[in-house]
């Protein structure tokens, strides 16, 4: 579904991609791993639009969009779920959830994604008048992941969702990664619990210094002694 090809990317004057190249396969989740800095952050900003790719290749869905912008890749069924949420904290749990809906693609099922994000997410149909400002953290992460899902992505790109949150917590969002692969959804899951990331994943890429440094199945990656020692801290 997605091809990140030799990607060089960065912030101004500063290179964090040095040609990290990847592949994300359709139906599953592929687990994006290491410690921060590595680039993963970097890496989704850049395949969401929000940062320009400086040389090397993105395809999703057979076609490229290195050049398109960010609101046409949310077209195209890209979505990203940034790190620290990024709600919009004065509007309403509702404002939040249909302004996710905003892109012409999803506009028209806007009452039936609602009906869906609700059934995933009790807790938001029970706050919906509330403002996201008021909500806990938990709260707050579950409301990013149901504005994403309003779009109706065909990949959605997860970037540290469970980043402060309680175990309890940290333990649904994964349950909900399964649901949402389960469902048809393809994710790339970039996260810092690496035991829980791999068990989540069908394949895993380590980062390191903006490079690939190791890849394979995840059970593969979460076997491999040298692996978890020397990229994971395990």
């Amino acid at each position: 579904m997605l091809e990140v090809d030799e990607l060089v990317a960065g912030y101004e004057t500063t290179q964090v991609l040095h040609g990290l190249s990847l592949r994300v396969e359709a139906g599953a989740a592929t687990a994006l791993l290491g410690a921060n800095g590595a680039g993963k952050t970097t890496l989704m900003k850049t395949l969401a639009g929000l940062l320009p790719v400086r040389s090397g290749r993105l395809r999703f869905m057979g076609e490229d969009i290195g050049r398109l912008p960010s609101h046409q890749r949310v077209l195209a069924g890209l979505v990203l779920v940034p790190e620290g949420r990024m709600v919009f904290p004065s509007l309403s749990v509702i404002e939040n959830l249909r302004l996710g809906a905003i892109n012409p693609r999803a506009r028209p099922n806007t009452p039936r994604n609602l009906e869906h994000v609700f059934h995933l997410f009790p807790r938001l149909l029970e706050r919906q008048a509330q403002a996201a400002a008021t909500l806990s953290g938990g709260e707050q992460q579950m409301l990013a992941i149901g504005r994403g899902l309003m779009a109706q992505p065909k990949l959605m790109l997860l970037d540290e969702p469970t980043l402060g949150l309680a175990p309890l917590m940290t333990r649904q969002i994964f349950q909900l990664a399964g649901r949402l692969v389960a469902d048809g959804l393809t994710l790339l899951l970039a996260e810092q619990d690496v035991q829980q990331t791999l068990a989540a994943a069908t394949q895993a890429y380590v980062v390191e210094n903006g490079r690939i440094a190791a890849q394979g199945p995840a059970q593969d990656i979460a076997d491999d002694p040298r692996i978890r020692q020397a990229y994971l801290g395990l």
